[in-house]
């Protein structure tokens, strides 16, 4: 992509947006939202687009309910990857986007509690593994459960199925 002067781009790895004052060479200098300049390489640069919103007609007769509403959901599912969760990473530690991570997989399963929801997909990916330990780590910990890799099908390798058990006091 070429840029030039006047375009206005935003950050391919972090939020925000910028105005291009000057294209020198391979470098890019934009003035970003707060009037800093700073010099980027094109492919860390995506073109700001904006869209037109015409009028959408509505129909008029009502929609009907596919599933009542009271249906019970068997599963709840949560996808552990980094950038399914946080916008952008810039300036989170590889520590804090960790602990993220494992946050919002407690409050799945807890909410799956909640709810009597009898499983959970965690998907953490294959990677090096330490997410999925992590995980497994932390679901070691919490009473009323038992875990274990899920389905091929269900998220390969990289997923850990969460059974909650339900007590017959």
């Amino acid at each position: 992509m070429e840029y030039s002067k006047g375009d206005k781009v935003r950050f391919k790895d972090a939020a925000g947006s910028a105005v291009v004052t000057m294209v020198e060479g391979a470098i890019i200098y934009v003035e970003d939202t707060f009037g800093f300049e700073h010099g980027y390489e094109a492919h860390e640069l995506l073109p700001y687009q904006t869209m037109e919103v015409g009028h959408i007609p509505v129909k008029d007769e009502k929609r009907r309910m596919l599933q009542p509403a009271a249906q019970q959901v068997d599963r709840l599912i949560i996808d552990l990857h980094s950038h399914e969760l946080i916008e952008s990473t810039s300036g989170w530690t590889k520590y804090e986007i960790l602990n993220h991570q494992l946050d919002k997989a407690r409050q799945t399963v807890n909410e799956a509690k909640r709810r009597k929801v009898a499983k959970v997909l965690i998907i953490h990916g294959k990677g090096s593994g330490r997410l999925k330990d992590e995980v497994h780590h932390m679901l070691s910990r919490m009473g009323g459960l038992s875990y274990y890799f899920a389905d091929f099908a269900d998220g390969g390798y990289g997923a850990t199925e969460v059974q909650i058990l339900v007590s017959k006091h």
